[in-house]
């Protein structure tokens, strides 16, 4: 592999791919391509009572969903396989043992009993509760006959490393106890088969959160111990909500699968949560997935907490929806319509695509923007509407509509703008008054897309019923 640029996104299978996990894949994803490197996507599933087959698949469809495409992975192979940590069951056995026999591990027969024992003899006498060995039992499995895991000797000194992100970080290991590596059932935690992994694999660089920053110290002492180079650690910051705390789910902090179902497009989300970490020098926000490529680099990562903006990509997220071409968002429209989108024939559905499109922000606004279309007779309930509506010059404009609307069999967009000026110079009314009695007597509403294309859809005995409706006369 050599000098080859090798990442990886390794998600736990406990649950379904949150936007959190999602910016870290996302930003290895685009540092892999940038680089004409390997995304390698693994599967941390050492959790056997939270793991599940489900949340694993959920996961890998998530990141179709957003286009992350893998160069190794479970479901692709690759020259390390397997990568599912489940089932590397004798990579870590055999690197644990390794640092045994080297006296940089042992045996250790401490039950979570008596370490908790451990810690509050400690305290009481106002001491560090940092385990070194102290109670150990002998240096070969099972002769206690309690259970035995293997520790990790931690050795006097400090962690360093030049970080991408953080820049130079040294972490003491005076509170840094011996640590497991290898649990009583010979599972590995964490940090030992991360590392493990990691050397197997040839990852050049770890890009993570920096809730992981505490992780690291132990991380390069394993290292040390196995004998590898360790790669090159950048630890970007974490996502907060707009009130600086931790992200949570009244944030915003939901699965992928959720904004996906409420009608976001994955390169909306590509694009912004990559803004969550990184900057383009050009200032601009709105930035493709191949621009990103091309963009991206360690140099621009942000050293500061990013405060997630559901509004902001609401709004990206409109700009990528009015950038589609119009036969594709009819598609995705018609898919979040629903049946509700069999009611208008192919031509009526592509007008309402036009006219509603500006209006668009998330792919579900659809639903709502269908209510102006409906031609069902709507209840005006506000009453300076209602007060409107009543007016001799909004009875005026709506009889004098709708009785030209009768005179027509169909008219197009074109035909319906240059209705409204006839009708405008023969009663003698323009502006509000000209458009708003009409727009209440169709929809119920003082806004939504261009009348022209509402009456088209409607069709005019369809809109002269309801002008008549409104004005109080009989068609």
């Amino acid at each position: 592999m050599g000098n080859e640029f090798r990442v990886r996104f390794a998600p736990s299978p406990t649950g379904k791919l949150h936007i959190g996990n999602a910016r870290t894949a996302v930003l290895n994803w685009l540092l892999a391509r940038k680089e004409s490197g390997a995304f390698i996507l693994r599967i941390e599933d050492t959790d056997l009572e939270r793991s599940t087959v489900e949340s694993e698949k959920s996961i890998i469809e998530d990141m179709h969903w957003l286009g992350l495409d893998w160069n190794e992975g479970p479901d692709k192979g690759g020259p390390f396989e397997p990568y599912r940590q489940s089932e590397r069951g004798e990579f870590y056995c055999k690197a644990a043992k390794l640092l045994v026999e080297r006296e940089l591990a042992y045996y250790c027969h401490m039950t979570d009993e008596d370490m908790e024992n451990f810690r509050r003899e400690h305290l009481v006498r106002g001491e560090s509760p940092v385990y070194r060995g102290e109670m150990s039992g002998p240096n070969t499995p099972g002769e206690s006959g309690k259970p035995t895991s293997i520790r990790f000797r931690v050795g006097p000194g400090a962690s360093s490393w030049k970080d991408l992100v953080k820049g130079n970080v040294s972490i003491d290991h005076g509170n840094i106890g011996d640590f497991i590596i290898l649990r009583s059932d010979e599972r590995p935690t964490y940090n030992f088969a991360v590392v493990v992994d990691d050397i197997a694999m040839g990852i050049s660089h770890v890009i993570r959160g920096d809730d992981h920053l505490s992780n690291t110290p132990r991380q390069l002492m394993l290292y040390a111990g196995l004998g590898a180079d360790p790669p090159v650690f950048a630890h970007i910051p974490m996502i907060l909500g707009p009130d600086n705390q931790r992200l949570s789910k009244r944030h915003g902090a939901i699965s992928v699968s959720e904004y996906r179902a409420e009608g976001y497009l994955p390169e909306a989300l590509i694009n912004y949560l990559s803004l969550l970490s990184w900057s383009s020098e050009s200032g601009e926000d709105f930035l493709p997935p191949e621009r990103l490529k091309a963009e991206i680099g360690f140099t621009r990562l942000g050293k500061s907490a990013a405060v997630f903006d559901r509004t902001k990509l609401r709004w990206l997220n409109g700009k990528y929806i009015r950038a589609l071409e119009k036969e594709r968002l009819g598609e995705l429209l018609a898919t979040f319509a629903g049946k509700r989108a069999q009611a208008f024939s192919p031509e009526q559905f592509g007008l309402i695509v036009s006219a509603c499109r500006e209006k668009l922000e998330v792919l579900t606004d659809i639903r709502k923007q269908l209510d102006n279309f409906s031609g069902e007779t709507p209840r005006i309930e506000d009453a300076e509407d209602q007060a409107l509506l009543g007016s001799e010059e909004a009875r005026k404009v709506l009889s004098e509509m709708a009785r030209r609307l009768r005179e027509q069999d169909s008219a197009g967009v074109e035909e319906m703008k240059s209705l409204f000026k006839s009708v405008g110079k023969a009663v003698s009314v323009e502006g509000k008054m000209l458009y708003m009695p009409v727009r209440l007597a169709l929809t119920g509403r003082r806004h939504g897309p261009e009348l022209p294309m509402i009456m088209t859809v409607l069709g005019s005995h369809r809109c002269a019923k309801l002008l008549e409706q409104a004005a109080g006369v009989s068609g």
